[in-house]
């Protein structure tokens, strides 16, 4: 039987496939690119898998042309470019065994050279279809070339004429089948060739602009995880998803900057009040939460002669650590979001921004938060809520509902009483008292005078505050509407001066 012709253009070996395999399996972002692209392109996956080895191996290799199937030609040529670009050659340094970056440069040239493909710079979806001809064209030829192999090994059957008249039909037969892939395969050269100079051109100013995001994707990444409470170090597929997302999604990138200067201005008004606000120590009991242990058992760590006998204890549950009365603790924080076609843009940014630092408080201060995001006019109102087991230390939000929340933007108009009416439910389900209410807007809306009488008697009832945030970053907005029913109504330039640490203080 002949020897089958590969797909890759570029020779790898088991260590550079596990990584890329591994990758695939841990990354969407990858996963989808390569699924999109395979049904454009028959060669499609294994060109991912030479971008990522070209990025990723020491030593670059071409595989023989003569190896390779005719639907590897286009792919070589684009690995052609690549290899050649003078941005390629310097981006190196960044990628060489670097699955992360070597990941994101992959990603980040597919979709370039996905776009491309479709493009009319490039050949154009119609004109792909002659890709899948020859494809399927050489798949019968070596149907074929197989079928061949077994009739001439039973030559001994040639002295029978219906044999050898046989086998006469199936060589006429696949040199007809050969003579029309010679034919697609002349005609698929000539369509590369003509568009070879956009190709080039493409290459050139992809990869300088996947240069310049591989080298700045750290520092996003670090940023987004520094700002929403995030793990630093996760494995290369999930932070090659993330640094995706931040990469084509500029409002993120905005949003994270934004919320890391607001972090800041809380944590100078905040620092000296995260001591266990919603517990009360009240004994010394043991236990392995190394976050309430009592100093004097840090000695034992510090010392050689004990740290065994430390971990020991760590291990079976009886380190002395102090014991809280939670019962004391506070309610849900819980925020309204305004999300109407008013916040749109610029608004939008620094009420999430703000929302965002508040659930950064209630995660320190290990209490409940729910996120309610309203309008009005038939536009669904969405709620987000933390979870116990999520973020250090309890009570953090996942990272998808973060980037859900962080993009989620109903439009319509608004409308106070209905997500007002919503965190009073999520307040009387709480056994704690003493919640909060911080309302976000921008605008104002009319509330009903039996409705306001009720709002403030379950108010008293449940012990809770209302702190109106007025997202005032064009200057026309007022407060009126808001001063009914909030215990204090603040403003976005307020929240970031100096003399006010605003809600970030109160709250």
């Amino acid at each position: 039987m002949a020897r089958a012709k590969g797909l890759n253009n570029i020779e790898a070996d088991s260590f550079d496939r596990e990584a890329y395999s591994n990758l695939v399996d841990s990354s969407s972002e990858l996963r989808d690119l390569v699924e999109k692209g395979s049904t454009l392109l028959p060669g499609f996956a294994p060109l991912m898998e030479d971008l990522f080895a070209s990025f990723f191996k020491h030593n670059v290799v071409f595989v023989p042309g003569d190896s390779l199937r005719k639907s590897a030609l286009l792919p070589r040529r684009i690995m052609k470019e690549v290899l050649a670009d003078a941005a390629y050659k310097e981006m190196r340094e960044e990628t060489v065994l670097d699955e992360f970056h070597s990941a994101l440069a992959t990603v980040e040239m597919g979709r370039s050279v996905l776009e491309w493909l479709r493009s009319g710079d490039g050949p154009g979806e119609r004109s792909l279809v002659k890709e899948w001809q020859t494809d399927a064209a050489e798949s019968e030829v070596d149907e074929m070339r197989d079928e061949m192999e077994t009739w001439d090994e039973n030559e001994g059957g040639g002295e029978n004429e219906a044999f050898k008249k046989l086998r006469d039909e199936k060589k006429e037969e696949l040199g007809d089948a050969e003579e029309g892939l010679g034919e697609l395969s002349d005609e698929l050269e000539e369509r590369h060739e003509k568009s070879s100079v956009n190709l080039k051109k493409m290459v050139r100013a992809s990869m300088k602009e996947t240069s310049e995001k591989v080298e700045s994707s750290d520092d996003e990444v670090r940023s987004w995880s520094s700002s929403m409470g995030a793990p630093a170090e996760r494995p290369a597929g999930e932070k090659l998803d993330l640094a995706a997302k931040l990469n084509s999604n500029e409002k993120l990138r905005r949003l994270s900057l934004l919320v890391g200067s607001l972090k800041e201005e809380m944590l100078k008004g905040r620092r000296k009040s995260w001591s266990r606000r919603g517990a009360e120590v009240f004994d010394i009991a043991s236990g392995d939460d190394l976050g309430r242990i009592i100093p004097s058992e840090m000695v034992f760590l510090g010392n050689r002669a004990f740290s065994s006998d430390f971990k020991k204890r760590l291990v079976e549950g009886r380190l002395l650590q102090y014991s809280l009365r939670e019962e004391k603790g506070r309610g849900p924080m819980v925020v309204c979001l305004d999300g109407s076609s008013s916040m749109e843009g610029k608004k939008e940014l620094w009420s999430k921004g703000v929302c965002l630092t508040l659930l950064d408080i209630a995660k320190r201060e290990r209490r409940k938060a729910a996120i309610i995001v309203f309008s009005s006019g038939g536009q669904p109102g969405k709620v987000f809520e933390t979870d116990p087991r999520e973020g250090r230390g309890g009570w953090g939000m996942r990272e998808a509902d973060i980037f859900e929340l962080a993009e989620y933007f109903p439009g319509g108009g608004t409308n106070f009483e209905e997500p007002l009416d919503r965190a009073l439910g999520i307040l009387s389900d709480s056994r704690f008292k003493r919640g909060d209410i911080v309302f976000i807007t921008d605008g104002e809306a009319a509330v009903g005078g039996e409705w306001l009488e009720n709002f403030k008697r379950e108010k008293s009832r449940l012990g809770f505050k209302v702190y109106s945030v007025l997202i005032d970053v064009s200057g026309r907005e007022s407060w009126e509407s808001l001063s009914g029913f909030s215990d204090k109504v603040t403003s976005v330039s307020r929240l970031t001066s100096e003399e006010a640490g605003g809600i970030f203080i109160d709250i």
